[in-house]
C-alpha cells in the first residue's frame, strides 16, 4: 500500500502561503519588538509629504497588529481566504504610502506581494494542506 502524497498544485500552494505568512508574521513581530524605532523611522520619511504627522503616527500604531494578524492567518492556513484578502487590501495601502514618498523600488517589492496574494487567493482550491482544511472550511476541489 502506498502512501498518499499530495499533488504538486498542492504542495506548491501550500509553501507559496507558508512563505508569504512567514514574512508578514515576521514583520508584524519585528514591528512590536522595535516599535519606537519604527515609529520614528517612518515619521521622518514622511516628514515631507503632504500627510499630517498625526496621520501618520496614526497609522504606524496599525502596522504591527495588521501585519501581524494577516502573518497567523496565512501561516497558518486559518480563514486563509480572509487574511490573503486582507494581506491584498494591505498591500494597496502601503503601495499609496509608498508612492507618495517617491519610495517605487519598495513600491515594486510590494506589488511583488500582491501578486502573490493574488495568486494564492485565486488557487485557493489548492489550500488543503491548512487548518482551513482540517476544520473542514474550504471544500476539494472537484477533479
Amino acid at each position: 500500500m502506498a502512501i498518499a502524497t499530495p499533488k504538486p498544485q498542492v504542495l506548491a500552494y501550500t509553501t507559496l502561503r507558508l512563505a508569504i505568512g512567514m514574512s508578514m508574521l515576521i514583520h508584524g513581530v519585528d514591528r512590536v519588538v522595535a516599535f519606537h524605532q519604527f515609529a520614528e523611522k517612518t515619521a521622518k520619511m514622511f516628514a515631507d509629504s503632504w500627510l499630517p504627522k498625526l496621520a501618520v503616527v496614526g497609522f504606524v500604531y496599525t502596522v504591527p497588529p495588521v501585519e501581524l494578524a494577516i502573518g497567523v492567518l496565512v501561516l497558518f492556513g486559518l480563514f486563509t481566504r480572509t487574511g490573503l484578502f486582507m494581506g491584498g487590501l494591505w498591500m494597496i495601502v502601503l503601495i499609496f504610502g509608498s508612492s507618495l514618498i517617491e519610495q517605487f523600488d519598495i513600491v515594486g517589492i510590494q506589488l511583488i506581494y500582491s501578486l502573490i496574494f493574488s495568486a494564492l487567493l485565486y488557487y485557493h482550491d489548492a489550500n488543503l494542506l491548512s487548518l482551513d482544511s482540517c476544520f473542514g472550511r474550504i471544500s476539494k476541489p472537484r477533479v
